[in-house]
C-alpha cells in the first residue's frame, strides 16, 4: 500500500468512482485514512486542462502556508489508476512530501505536480467537485476559493504555540516581541534539555502560549529550532500543527516538537516554569555556546 495525498477532484468519492467506471477500473479504490496538512504550499490553479475545460489544480510553495487535504491508502490498481487520472508522468508528476496529521504526526506520502502555467480560470463544474470533496472531509473551502480567483488566500495556521525559553520573561522571548500573548495548553509531554525544553507528542497536558505569527517571522522560527521547512523530520526540532485549548476554544497553531525527546528526563508539571533553575541553565548554556549555535 503507499500512502496519496489528494487535494484536488480525487477527494471527490463520485467523480473518483464515475472516472473509474468508465474505463472499467471498478477495483481501483481510494481508502481514506485521515485528513493531513501540507506544510509551507498553496493551492494554485495554473494548469489548464481540456477534459475540465478551464483550470486544474497544483501546488505551489508558500513558505507559512498549508494546503489541507485527504491521506488515503492506495494499492496498486489504485496507483495505476492516479496515474491515468492524472496524466503521469507527462501532464502530473508523482512528489513525496511529508505530510502532517491531526495528532501532529508526519508521514511521507506521495501526491501530484506539474509545471505551472499561469493563471487559468477553473470551470465551475470542475471547481464544484472539489468543494464537494472538500466538504464530504470537513476541509474548508478559504484557500481554494481563493485560488479560484487567483487573490492571496487567508493563512491556514495562522498560530504558533510556545513553551519554553520562547515564553515571555524567558531567554528568547525577545524574538518575538511586539506579539500579543494568550494562555493555551497542548497534550503531549515535557522534558527537561537543559537549559531549554522539549514538547513530545502524547496524552498528558503542557502549559504555553498562543501568539498570532506574521508570516515573515516563521522561517526564523524554523531557523531558531533548528527545524527543516515544511515540517520534514531529521532537524533538532519538527515543526508540526497542533489544537491548542485557549480561554474560548481551540485554535490551531504551528509547534515545534523533538521526535527523541524520550532521551532527557521528564518536566512531570509540564510547565517550563516549573523548574527553578531554568534561568540558571541557560546563562551557563549561554556563556559557552557562540550566539550564532543558541
Amino acid at each position: 500500500m503507499t500512502l496519496y495525498f489528494g487535494y484536488g477532484s480525487n477527494l471527490d468519492a463520485e467523480d473518483w468512482n464515475a472516472w473509474c467506471a468508465r474505463r472499467g477500473l471498478g477495483a481501483a479504490r481510494l481508502m481514506a485514512q485521515s485528513t493531513g496538512l501540507l506544510l509551507d504550499h498553496e493551492l494554485v490553479f495554473d494548469c489548464f486542462s481540456r477534459t475540465r475545460q478551464g483550470g486544474v489544480l497544483n501546488l505551489r510553495a508558500r513558505p507559512g502556508q498549508a494546503v489541507e487535504g485527504v491521506v488515503f491508502r492506495a494499492d496498486a490498481a489504485a496507483l495505476a489508476a492516479l496515474d491515468a487520472k492524472e496524466g503521469a508522468p507527462f501532464a502530473y508528476q508523482r512528489a513525496p512530501r511529508h505530510i502532517v496529521l491531526p495528532d501532529g504526526t508526519v508521514v511521507e506520502a506521495m501526491t501530484y505536480v506539474t509545471r505551472s502555467e499561469g493563471f487559468r480560470a477553473p470551470h465551475p463544474d470542475y471547481l464544484g467537485i472539489v468543494r464537494r470533496g472538500q466538504a464530504a472531509h470537513g476541509i474548508a473551502h478559504g484557500m481554494l476559493d481563493a485560488a479560484a480567483r487567483d487573490a492571496p488566500a487567508p493563512l491556514t495556521i495562522a498560530h504558533l504555540f510556545v513553551y519554553g525559553t520562547l515564553m515571555a520573561g524567558e531567554a528568547n522571548a525577545h524574538h518575538l516581541d511586539g506579539l500579543p500573548r494568550t494562555v493555551g495548553r497542548v497534550a503531549g509531554v515535557l522534558h527537561d534539555c537543559g537549559p531549554y525544553p522539549a514538547l513530545a507528542l502524547g496524552e498528558d497536558e503542557v502549559a504555553g502560549e498562543v501568539l498570532e505569527l506574521p508570516l515573515a517571522r516563521l522561517a526564523a522560527m524554523d531557523a531558531l529550532e533548528g527545524s527543516p521547512p515544511g515540517g520534514a523530520p531529521g532537524g533538532l526540532y519538527r515543526r508540526t500543527v497542533l489544537p491548542v485549548r485557549v480561554a474560548d476554544g481551540i485554535v490551531r497553531a504551528h509547534a515545534y516538537v523533538m521526535d527523541e525527546a524520550a532521551q532527557h528526563p521528564r518536566i512531570p508539571q509540564g510547565d517550563w516554569r516549573a523548574k527553578a533553575t531554568r534561568h540558571a541553565d541557560w546563562a551557563a548554556y549561554a556563556a559557552r555556546t557562540p550566539p550564532a549555535e543558541r
